[in-house]
């Protein structure tokens, strides 16, 4: 135990309990990990999710579940609406389905996510959401 807490996570892919990846551990915060999966921006993760570490960084349960009903800000904190479902390309996260306060759903692609923990901020604004 002593020695796990010592280790760089920094490299290690992180997926949920179904094997979904969300990418790969870039850097470590002390309540957050730094997720790119090299195509993508940035996403921050709250340690909140981390289940267990083993040869790769293992969620809490499958990303739809752990982050189903979290609240989505803008990158101005606006509020756009609240995490209703996720989208997957094979074994990698794609994006989340929000429902916008008009009962509207919007697909948001995991780049233009900025950070999920107590709730999910976007890298870009509600007006930008939507069109397509």
């Amino acid at each position: 135990m002593a020695g796990r807490k010592g280790r760089s996570l920094i490299g290690l892919p992180v997926v949920d309990s179904n094997g979904i990846e969300l990418g790969y551990v870039s850097a470590e915060q002390d309540n957050v990990l730094v997720i790119g999966d090299g195509s993508t921006g940035l996403l921050k993760l709250g340690r909140r999710y981390v289940e267990r570490i083993e040869d790769k960084v293992l969620l809490k349960g499958p990303v739809v579940e752990i982050f189903f009903g979290l609240n989505v800000v803008d990158n101005e904190g606006e509020f756009i609406g609240v995490v209703k479902d996720t989208v997957e390309a094979g074994d990698l996260l794609d994006s989340l389905i929000i429902e916008d306060e008009s009962g509207e759903l919007v697909t948001v692609l995991l780049e233009d996510v900025r950070s999920i923990d107590e709730w999910v901020e976007l890298s870009v604004s509600g007006d930008s959401l939507g069109e397509g």
